[in-house]
């Protein structure tokens, strides 16, 4: 792939996820609930409303983690804090390498990128190699911890 090809790909995906994002927030509120939990075990990601009941469940496929302390990004088939099964699940992105052309899709160690704008445009390929509805990024549990990026592969109302 050309870099120009490569940036039309990547316009393309970023727009792609834009609208994906919107959807998700118009039409399942993800963007108001009060909580989220994350089960590795069942690969179900809930979300929960204002008055605390399970509204919203997804299946996801764990995309990768951005660390904003040290500006670096782990893939999550890569990644020993995912459970081997949700590692396996994401072993498609390891595809894009071949597409795009870039070795920074088949890197098993943490890398740097330039910032969290950058997770998200590797979010952005990653939904749309998997095919997925969306993403969801996850807060880290700890002031200046790695976010985790999750593709979202199904959904469903409670």
């Amino acid at each position: 792939m050309t870099d120009e090809e490569f940036d039309n790909f990547l316009a393309k995906v970023n727009d792609e996820l834009e609208s994906k994002q919107a959807e998700l927030n118009s039409t399942y509120g993800l963007g108001e609930m009060k909580r989220w939990w994350f089960d590795q075990q069942s690969a179900k990601l809930q979300f929960f409303d204002v008055n605390d009941r399970l509204a919203v469940e997804a299946d996801v496929v764990g995309i990768g983690s951005f660390s904003p302390k040290s500006s670096s990004w782990k893939w999550a088939w890569s990644n020993p804090t995912f459970l081997p099964e949700l590692r396996e699940k994401a072993l498609p992105l390891k595809r894009l390498e071949v597409f795009t052309g870039f070795d920074l899709f088949g890197n098993e160690g943490t890398f740097s990128i330039a910032g969290e704008s950058m997770a998200w445009e590797l979010a952005a390929m990653a939904v749309h190699q998997l095919g997925a509805l969306g993403c969801y990024r996850a807060p880290a549990p700890v002031l200046d911890g790695p976010h985790t990026y999750l593709a979202i592969t199904g959904l469903k109302g409670a």
